[in-house]
């Protein structure tokens, strides 16, 4: 007697592809930085002897880029996605988390505008990302 299938009714081996694996690792390596970057330089600011003139524009510009970079790498994967479905179902999940993110901002606008809120929203880049992770469900539940 074998322990082995016959092979009916198994699944077949999901393969990730190289597209995918680049992206992961783009991702990995960008949102590292981000993070080291972001301790790093709130550390600097927190301390006894905050840094002060034209090094802190460097290290606000330092902590944006890696963040910057992310963006690019979601751009890049579309690009370099072979399949035009999921092609597709990715510029679909950009375009929401966009409208969500600037609807979000648009909103936080107003109410500052009306003078109801004076502080709001400031990391819009981390709110896209999120959106972004959330339009993905999204689109996928609804392709």
């Amino acid at each position: 007697m074998s322990d082995h299938s016959d092979g009916a009714g198994d699944l077949p081996e999901a393969k990730i592809p190289p597209s995918m694996k680049r992206y992961f690792w783009r991702l990995g390596i960008f949102m590292t930085a981000y993070m080291v970057i972001l301790i790093w330089g709130l550390s600097l600011k927190n301390s006894a002897n905050p840094p002060e003139g034209l090094f802190v524009y460097a290290l606000a510009i330092l902590t944006a880029l890696p963040m910057c970079g992310v963006f690019w790498t979601v751009f890049r994967l579309l690009v370099e996605m072979e399949d035009e479905y999921q092609r597709f179902l990715v510029a679909k999940q950009i375009m929401l988390a966009t409208a969500i993110t600037l609807c979000a901002a648009t909103i936080w606008q107003f109410l500052n505008v009306y003078e109801l809120m004076t502080d709001g929203p400031q990391w819009f880049g981390v709110i896209w990302l999120v959106t972004f992770g959330i339009a993905g469900g999204i689109v996928r539940w609804r392709a």
